[in-house]
């Protein structure tokens, strides 16, 4: 069974609640007039299983609510992608840097810096002659000392 709706009316935001039968849409499904004119992405689905409604919100800039309503609604065909299994697809020319550049927020190692905590030397809970130094879970701190 396929998605079939009509435009019922307007919700308390300002987007629109589409009865339906058949299959209930995904969210972020685009929905538009048979045929026509794009309304929005689905936000939600609502109700029983037997009679549900579809939120679509935001509604998209160029479409009058109050006209929408009673219009019979399918789900728009998602957009052909590029082919896949094209030699280079997929990888962005011109960036600068590797894979463990990104790892390290795109700071060099060079200081022997280790990334947000600084080592055992430094920190919050750093203390001397600890390791780690981060106090244990569920355990009394007064006792462990």
């Amino acid at each position: 069974m396929t998605f079939s709706g009509r435009v019922t009316e307007i919700s308390h935001m300002g987007g629109l609640l589409i009865s339906f039968e058949g299959r209930s849409p995904n969210l972020g499904d685009v929905l538009r007039i048979n045929g026509g004119k794009i309304l929005g992405r689905v936000d939600t689905v609502l109700g029983p299983v037997d009679s549900g409604f579809v939120h679509v919100h935001p509604v998209y800039n160029n479409v009058d609510v109050k006209r929408a309503i009673g219009s019979p609604v399918e789900i728009a065909p998602k957009k052909a992608k590029g082919p896949r299994n094209q030699k280079g697809a997929g990888k962005r020319h011109g960036r600068r840097g590797t894979h463990d550049d990104r790892r390290s927020g795109g700071r060099s190692n060079f200081s022997g810096s280790r990334g947000r905590g600084g080592g055992n030397s430094s920190g919050r809970y750093s203390k001397p002659g600890k390791r780690g130094g981060r106090p244990s879970r569920g355990r009394d701190r007064r006792r462990s000392r």
